[in-house]
This record gives structure tokens, sequence and C-alpha cells, in this order.
């Protein structure tokens, strides 16, 4: 397969750059100002959950800064492994960004993570579309994959902070299903783009863990409150991610996606 080592290694050295200096410093200016906002406003709960959430995610984003570092050396040594390291960071890199913005906006907040946030969606299609090109469908469905990540992780996330306040059964039986549906669409956006042949029954089970744990709380949350629920777009994503890998047009652009890349294989000496 072939890619752009120097453009990689600069895009690389950028996504460090973000990772390590820009996680950091958004962690130290973002903080304490969401877990004051969060108290005056007497929401402990929400403070508890900001106070474990926002510095494992600053670990999770600074960790992608030290993965990134890697892969620019990879880059500039001109190996093919470095591609992988890059998107495997830059998936990090958006879980990190995005979900620490969200307490800021609710409280009014400026999200300071958007200075990661950003420049990661900026990264994440360098790499897809010029570092390495990849198929526009295969883009799309990535970024429909990585948001299905985000959003059963946010409903882990959210599910806890009901623990907290109630300790519903209902509510512990539901939260760690979110957490492995996230980690199922984490992984299969990694393999999908690296052309891993198990990324079918992976989605497959992804998109079914995904309705199993986020429809139940979607339902509850819509009828108790009245309104479209916020645990609802892990759930409608799932679906329709499930959609695109079962019938048939959608199917057969995946198979040849992943056959192109086994048929190239085949024929590389």
């Amino acid at each position: 397969m072939t890619q752009r080592h120097t453009a990689g290694g600069v895009v690389s050295l950028i996504g460090a750059l973000v990772g390590i200096v820009g996680v950091f410093a958004a962690f130290l200016l973002a903080y304490q100002p969401m877990m004051n906002a969060k108290l005056a406003t007497g929401r402990s709960d929400e403070a508890l959950i900001i106070q474990y959430a926002i510095p494992f995610l600053s670990d999770v984003g600074i960790a992608s800064g030290v993965i990134w570092a890697v892969a620019a050396y990879g880059f500039f040594r001109e190996r093919l492994w470095a591609w992988t390291l890059a998107v495997i960071a830059n998936v990090m890199t958006l879980l990190a960004g995005f979900f620490s913005m969200i307490p800021a906006v609710i409280e009014g907040l400026f999200p300071t993570f958007i200075i990661v946030f950003a420049p990661g969606m900026v990264t994440y299609f360098l790499l897809l579309a010029y570092v390495r090109r990849v198929d526009g469908r295969i883009i799309a469905l990535s970024l429909f994959s990585g948001m299905a990540y985000i959003t059963a992780f946010m409903n882990g996330v959210a599910t806890t902070d009901k623990i907290i306040l109630y300790g519903d059964p209902f509510m512990i039986a539901l939260q760690r299903l979110n957490w492995f549906a996230a980690a199922g669409w984490g992984i299969f956006t990694v393999g999908l783009l690296k052309r891993k042949t198990w990324v079918k029954p992976l989605g497959l089970g992804a998109g079914l863990m995904t309705l199993v744990g986020g429809v139940p709380l979607a339902a509850v949350s819509t009828i108790s409150e009245g309104r479209f629920s916020m645990f609802s777009p892990a759930p409608l994503l799932g679906l329709l991610l499930l959609i695109v890998l079962l019938v048939p047009a959608g199917n057969r652009m995946v198979t040849q996606w992943l056959d192109s890349w086994a048929t190239a294989e085949a024929a590389s000496p």
C-alpha cells in the first residue's frame, strides 16, 4: 500500500504536539472551571463524574500523543506500520477531545478541549485522504462508526451519573454494556481502515451490543422525560451501521474494500 511518508511524519508530529501539549494545557485550563461550575449548580454528582472521567480522558489523549510520536518516527523511517499507529492515535485523540468538551458546553463555558478535537478531525482526514488514500465511502463509514464509539462511551458515563444519584439496578445492568459497545466500535474503526477480515463480525457484534445497552436506556429516558433522550444517538447509530453491514449494497461495499486489499497482498512479491 502506497503512502506519503514525509506527509505522514509531519501530520504525526502535529498529532503528537496536540496530544501531549494540547491535552495537558486543555486539562489545566478546563478541569477546575468545570468542577466549580458543576458544584455551583448543586450537581455534585456531575462534579464527581468530571473528577474521574476528565483525568482519565486526559490520560488517553496524552497517550495518543505518545503513539503519534512513535508513528512519526515510523513514517520518517518509511515503515508501513506507522500509518496504523497514527490511525489508532487519532481515534484516541478524538475521544479525549470530544467528550471533554461536553461538560463545558453544558455549563456555558468555553469548550477548551476544542484545541484537541478540531486538529484531531483535520489529521483524521489528512491520514485517510492524503497520507494514504482510502475509499471515500469507507471514510464515511468510519466516521459513523467513530461517532458510535464516542456516543456509546458517553452513554456509559451518563449511566454512571444515574447510578450515583439513584443506585438503580436497571442502570447498573446496562452501564458496562455501553462501554463494551464503545470498545467494539473503536476497534472496528481501526480494523476497517486496516482492511481486517474480522471487522464485519465485530461490527455486527458491536451493533447488537449498542442496541442491547442503549435502546432500554433511550426508551425509559424518553418516556420518563417526555422528550428526545440523549441516550438515543448511540443505538440509532448502531442500528444504522447494522443496516449498512447487512443490506446487500453495504455488505458488498465492505467486502470489496476488504477483498481488494487481500488481492493486492497476494499479488505483492
